[in-house]
């Protein structure tokens, strides 16, 4: 596969790239087993609808096809169980099934560590240049 290079600029992230290095949905390391793809986590309202609103461009189409998207800011009554249901980078890093998916940077929050996730695993792998 020729690699594609993708920009980023958004809330997040300034002036960072990364090249897909495999076909989307391919090449996972064997233990990763989703229970929903992207494209079913935002039609879920993942984090109030606040999830992926500034990076649509980075990701494909679809996958926003069906998603509740707050432009406003976190609404929870947009998550599949209408409740606010994020919680802090604090949190996960205490409890140690999760910590180990955690990024360890003093000012990541629990988004960071969920696009990182859904970065490396979901789209497809990539390397940064």
């Amino acid at each position: 596969m020729k690699l594609q290079w993708i920009e980023v600029n958004d809330l997040m992230q300034k002036d960072y790239r990364y090249a897909l290095a495999a076909r989307e949905g391919q090449d996972f390391d064997r233990d990763f087993r989703p229970d929903l793809t992207p494209p079913q986590l935002l039609a879920l309202g993942i984090f109030g609808g606040k999830y992926m609103t500034d990076c649509r461009g980075e990701f494909p189409e679809g996958w926003f096809a069906e998603a509740r998207l707050s432009q406003a800011g976190k609404d929870p009554s947009l998550n599949f169980f209408g409740v606010g249901a994020s919680q802090p980078l604090s949190v996960v890093s205490s409890e140690p099934t999760l910590s180990r998916y955690a990024v360890a940077t003093p000012s990541a929050s629990a988004i960071d560590a969920s696009v990182t996730a859904l970065r490396t695993g979901c789209r497809a792998r990539f390397r940064t240049a």
